[in-house]
């Protein structure tokens, strides 16, 4: 049977796990996580870029980088990235439908088994 004393420390080193594993450094950091385009014409594709720096200590493969549509295309590097050093992904909207739009791209890497998740969004308006 546990004394109160081991129900403490059982309790103290449970909460110790749970802040650790809810404040460990993730091993990539992006500038922005999400870009809004505001209001862009029809049929004038878009194009930003997110910047990721890899802040682990190993080498980072981009795995694959994939926009949740076909609307969306990405474009990035495959050679590894240094412990410390920044790279590029591209993304663009091809704007061919109107209305309001909100797309999504799923960045995998070797550093993580769940994808960054990096979003685009805003509005096309018919040309004139």
């Amino acid at each position: 049977m546990l004394t109160f004393n081991s129900k403490l420390l059982i309790s103290l080193l449970f909460s110790a796990f749970i802040a650790f594993a809810f404040t460990s450094p993730k091993p990539v950091h992006f500038d922005k996580m999400e870009h809004d385009f505001g209001i862009i014409p029809q049929g004038n594709p878009q194009k930003t870029i997110f910047k990721l720096t890899n802040d682990s200590d190993r080498p980072l493969v981009l795995k694959k980088v994939k926009g949740s549509c076909g609307c969306t295309a990405t474009s990035y590097s495959m050679e590894p990235i240094s412990a410390g050093e920044t790279t590029e992904i591209e993304a663009t909207y091809n704007a061919k439908s109107t209305g309001e739009f909100r797309k999504t791209v799923s960045v995998y890497t070797n550093l993580q088994d769940e994808p960054y998740i990096l979003t685009i969004k805003g509005t096309v308006e018919a040309a004139q």
